[in-house]
């Protein structure tokens, strides 16, 4: 038996007992077609090639749990950090672990998937670390955000050069067009010790401030949650984490939605622990999300299991 088949029968061992938790939130879209469905995938942290470390089962294990869905899932986004530091043999071990997906992966950048030479081991293996292509009615966005050194503490931010070419590539979408962005870091400010903030988030939601619907889904936080919010920090409660308004209202906001990890739950806290719970921590559990996208209502569903 070669690697890839023993990873796939560990993930389906792992998968026949799954416990799922499952939350769902509305979100309007103007879809092309009735339904799409797609399987949201993020923080694998891999930490080299070696297939039987926890990291590399627990990424098999949902890999297998997305692969007995029925219907199967018509495409699958990965939020970044496939590896933990950036080594080639990590990032080969994630893409063969991926390709039992029973649907096309498109996947960002995290930092983790830097290595010392920045994203090339990454742009070889997955091309340009951002993206935009049409998709049954939406429009994906893939981006990618870098942490850079800032005041209190490093942040990440998308930069001139990337924003530049989103702005070309929105000028071509009616506003009407539903977005769904996809970021490793949340493109917000959350909180900064845990690095839950992108800089140039406020210069971000400008550019898209024309469009009615934009669902924001990103990885890093670890843990899964939805609050629609603008650049001003927000705590979740009990109803705002399971609530994902229809539409953007005004003043402009966006939806924005936490990938669970399938590593561990929850993020370092580089500067310890808050007292009370921040915007970007949600239950624990490690796992994944199925998202079905309607043209009236759409839900996202979490299957977590605890680690």
């Amino acid at each position: 038996m070669n690697r890839r088949e023993f990873v796939k029968q560990v993930g389906l061992g792992l998968a026949a007992g799954w416990a799922v938790g499952r939350l769902a939130w509305p979100f309007t879209a103007r879809a092309a077609d009735p339904e799409v469905r797609l399987a949201l995938l993020a923080d694998a942290h891999l930490k080299d090639g070696n297939d039987r470390r926890p990291e590399a089962l627990a990424l098999a294990r949902a890999v297998a749990e997305i692969g007995k869905l029925s219907p199967p899932p018509e495409l699958v986004l990965f939020a970044g950090d496939l590896a933990h530091r950036g080594r080639p043999d990590a990032l080969d071990l994630g893409r063969e672990i991926l390709a039992d997906l029973p649907a096309p992966v498109w996947a960002v950048c995290g930092e983790g998937d830097h290595g010392p030479r920045g994203n090339s081991a990454w742009v070889r293996r997955w091309g340009s670390p951002w993206f935009s292509r049409p998709w049954r009615g939406f429009h994906l966005l893939g981006l990618d955000t870098c942490l850079a050194p800032a005041a209190g503490g490093p942040v990440f931010e998308i930069g001139p050069v990337q924003r530049r070419w989103l702005a070309r590539e929105l000028s071509t979408l009616s506003p009407d067009t539903p977005l769904v962005i996809l970021s490793h870091a949340p493109l917000a400010r959350l909180f900064q010790p845990w690095q839950q903030w992108t800089g140039d988030a406020p210069e971000l939601a400008q550019l898209l401030e024309q469009f009615s619907q934009v669902l924001y889904l990103h990885g890093h936080a670890h843990s899964s949650g939805a609050g629609n919010f603008g650049t001003n920090p927000m705590d979740y409660s009990p109803t705002t984490y399971r609530s994902l308004p229809t539409e953007n209202p005004e003043p402009k906001t966006q939806n924005h939605l936490s990938l669970p990890a399938t590593a561990w739950p929850r993020p370092l806290a580089v500067q310890g622990t808050p007292a009370t719970p921040r915007p970007g921590v949600g239950p624990g559990g490690c796992g994944w999300v199925l998202a079905t996208l309607r043209p009236t209502a759409s839900h996202f569903q979490p299957y977590l299991w605890q680690a």
